[in-house]
């Protein structure tokens, strides 16, 4: 006979439970299958109630109780052990089986309907396997197996037919054999075959937390730095240089004005939502012309790779007191390929800021990015991202598409899975390679209503739970739970992977490419070139 669990649990003392365990799984009845220590949430005289064994038979539900060792029973009461460590006083074992079958039963119907109505009839047999107990009439012989009959488990299986055929005469209106599929339903409601999976909104939130944490860690490089006026921090997308920078803001803030800027004006945008004091002034680089003639107690740069050409340092050299070789700042700096227009960063104007501050990096702990993601980037532009710190993530998907068309229902049917895991369309940012609306694959989609453009929503307080569009560009600097990658077309590969390097980056979990003709192709042919980089092929 099949029993569930298939081996006796090690925290099962009883001698006498391990001894009908093995017994049970010895009868050859392919049919039937045992259940051992089968709890009931609710009982009518016990906060919880247990049974030791209950057996789904094809003409009968049997409930099994056994009590080893000692029994003794004493003015009415029952009492169990060995003396001076007896239990009790307690119900009878037959009361004990008998209250148990009717809690079961009732726990059971609200699953799979009342036993009755599908006419299955039920029953109990109480076996003590070391003693025999006298016949009183609280029981009838076939519903007991005392030590002879049970005969060291060898005279079980005739014990359960006997008592089978004693309840079936009790339970007139029953309807047998029951159905396979009946008493298959009966016992996935008591011990259902599972394999639960975390959805992704849950690992979202577990690695929301080890962001976070990691994230605070980097807290104690501001306290490292806080003596030094001139400081270059460098390191990989990911890494936390944004957020530094602005707690550096926060904390520079209390002792003067300061300036913060970057080239992005959806950065600065989301910044400034962000960076309420009043001490702060938030501005993306092209619009410091507002501030012209002002100088600032502190100037922070994010994202100071787009800003290194000497045009640039010449603007903000103008806007604290005693230039960049005096004054009190610090440049945030990515020297991976994340540099979207490459004539924007001088590798002269880099030797010449650098020699009047003190660099520290680069940082090494990539507190953005699970380690899927880390790794795929590096495979294909060789760019150092750090140790992804938070650990494990999803592995990077790939989806071959054929056109826009294909595209948009790739990338629905991929949302709607999304949905599936509970994650939020909030969530989700798609990033178009190619940066434009009117062309993106995104307008075919069966949500294209419904799709927010990332620059009409960042430094706002978004409340609906809606997909957003951003380009490549808009998004630098920012980062979504997911991204799914489209638009993405061979020529954006051709020449540059810094785009490529940026959009990928942008995933903190979970990052979905659509692949069209040419794509795969050409991504390993990057993967090939960057181990050739680095020696590992010839």
């Amino acid at each position: 006979m099949r029993i569930v669990p298939s081996e006796i649990s090690d925290s099962t003392r009883s001698r006498a439970e391990r001894s009908v365990f093995e017994a049970l799984k010895a009868i050859p009845d392919d049919r039937s299958v045992a259940l051992h220590t089968v709890h009931l949430p609710r009982h009518h005289r016990k906060r919880v109630g247990e049974i030791d064994f209950i057996v789904i038979m094809p003409d009968i539900l049997l409930f099994i109780e056994v009590k080893g060792g000692r029994v003794h029973q004493h003015d009415g009461k029952w009492y169990y052990g060995p003396p001076g460590r007896e239990e009790g006083p307690k119900e009878s074992p037959f009361a004990q089986a008998n209250g148990g079958m009717h809690e079961f039963e009732r726990e059971i119907g609200a699953l799979v309907g009342d036993l009755r109505s599908h006419g299955v009839p039920s029953g109990y047999l109480v076996i003590t396997p070391d003693v025999d107990l006298r016949r009183t009439t609280e029981f009838e012989p076939q519903q007991y197996l005392g030590t002879a009959a049970y005969d060291g488990g060898r005279g079980l299986a005739q014990g359960i037919e006997r008592a089978t055929r004693f309840w079936l005469s009790q339970n007139r209106w029953a309807r047998t054999p029951v159905s396979a599929s009946l008493r298959k339903k009966m016992l996935d409601a008591v011990r259902p075959d599972f394999d639960l999976v975390p959805n992704l909104r849950s690992r979202l939130t577990h690695l929301d937390v080890a962001f976070e944490r990691l994230t605070n860690e980097q807290f104690d490089r501001l306290d490292e730095l806080e003596s030094n006026p001139r400081l270059i921090w460098t390191g990989g997308a990911g890494t936390g240089k944004t957020f530094l920078a602005a707690e550096a803001a926060r904390r520079k803030s209390a002792h003067g004005s300061v300036l913060f800027t970057c080239a992005s004006t959806t950065l600065a945008t989301h910044l400034d939502h962000i960076l309420v004091d009043d001490a702060i002034t938030v501005l993306p680089f092209d619009r410091l012309d507002e501030v012209r003639g002002r100088t600032f107690g502190q100037l922070i740069v994010d994202e100071a790779q787009d800003l290194m050409t000497f045009e640039s340092l010449d603007t903000l050299e103008s806007l604290v007191p005693g230039g960049l070789a005096e004054g009190r700042w610090i440049f945030m700096l990515d020297q991976n390929n994340q540099v979207l227009a490459p004539s924007s960063f001088d590798s002269d104007a880099w030797e010449y800021l650098r020699a009047m501050g003190s660099v520290y990096g680069p940082m090494k702990r990539n507190c953005r990015n699970t380690v899927q993601i880390v790794k795929q980037v590096h495979s294909y532009t060789g760019a150092d991202l750090g140790v992804a710190s938070a650990g494990e993530g999803e592995p990077v998907r790939f989806t071959e598409v054929h056109d826009a068309r294909d595209e948009a229902a790739a990338l629905d049917a991929y949302v709607n899975e999304l949905a599936r895991e509970d994650v939020s369309p909030r969530d989700i940012t798609l990033l178009s390679a190619s940066g434009h609306w009117e062309t993106s694959s995104a307008r075919l989609s069966q949500r294209a209503s419904k799709i927010e453009r990332f620059t009409d929503v960042v430094g706002t307080d978004r409340t609906r739970h809606r997909l957003t569009w951003s380009s490549v560009s808009d998004f630098k600097g920012h980062e979504s739970h997911v991204v799914c990658l489209i638009d993405l077309e061979p020529d954006h590969l051709t020449g540059r992977l810094d785009a490529l390097y940026v959009a990928c980056t942008r995933a903190r979990a979970q990052l979905w490419v659509a692949c069209r003709p040419g794509i795969r192709r050409m991504l390993a042919d990057l993967g090939v070139a960057v181990l050739m980089r680095e020696g590992q092929l010839k």
